[in-house]
């Protein structure tokens, strides 16, 4: 069955939306905070409604219910009772979370699965799923990849910088704000990982220019 996943989603968080400066924003909020996008400016109820329905819309349009949801942390602004809001609004039927720094565990039952960290396998490739980046991680040295959020897209001139790296920022702002499914991230693994396979080759032979962290 397909895999997908997402991060960041931040349902309910009128301020990440102005910190982030994500395109739901009204014109006149956009103008109010495109030089401070941490001023007071509250968010409007209708720009969250806004903001929430259309990542959930981009879920809903992709996800299938007997698909597989990875969600990589910062699900929902709010406690037990918005989570499930939220979750029930999903169609699909199995949605995992790896918990980030903004969920409450009163959370978890809102989910099929949840952990801080952890290895999965998907059609035989392991990925290392944590919210928060790592530049080095189990099996990293092997072909593992490694699925992150917690940072909004920061470090995706960093990741194309280094080609070899078999990283990917699955967060919302740094892809489209929709999940991406296991198929289209391997297309965007294929590449790095013959740079990966390269550099690998060359620490094995003691020639590597020490810029990988294997």
């Amino acid at each position: 069955m397909p895999v997908w996943f997402t991060a960041d989603t931040h349902f309910g968080h009128g301020n990440i939306i102005k910190y982030c400066q994500r395109p739901f924003l009204s014109p006149e909020e956009f103008a109010a905070t495109r030089d401070d996008p941490r001023s007071k400016l509250r968010i409007s109820p209708e720009t969250v409604r806004r903001h929430d329905n259309s990542l959930l819309d981009a879920i809903n349009s992709a996800v299938a219910p007997n698909d597989v949801l990875w969600i990589l942390g910062d699900f929902c602004w709010g406690g037990h009772a918005d989570a499930m809001r939220y979750r029930n609004r999903i169609r699909c039927r199995t949605v995992n979370l790896v918990w980030g720094n903004h969920d409450q565990q009163e959370i978890a039952s809102a989910f099929n699965d949840c952990m801080d960290q952890g290895m999965i396998e998907v059609e035989g490739q392991p990925i290392w799923l944590n919210h928060y980046p790592m530049r080095s991680w189990d099996r990293s040295f092997h072909g593992s990849w490694h699925f992150y959020g917690h940072v909004h897209g920061r470090l995706e001139r960093e990741d194309a910088l280094k080609p070899a790296m078999l990283t990917k920022d699955v967060g919302v702002d740094a892809c489209d704000y929709r999940p991406w499914s296991f198929a289209q991230l391997r297309a965007y693994m294929t590449p790095r990982i013959d740079a990966f396979e390269r550099h690998k080759a060359a620490f094995i032979a003691g020639k590597d220019d020490g810029s990988l962290p294997l």
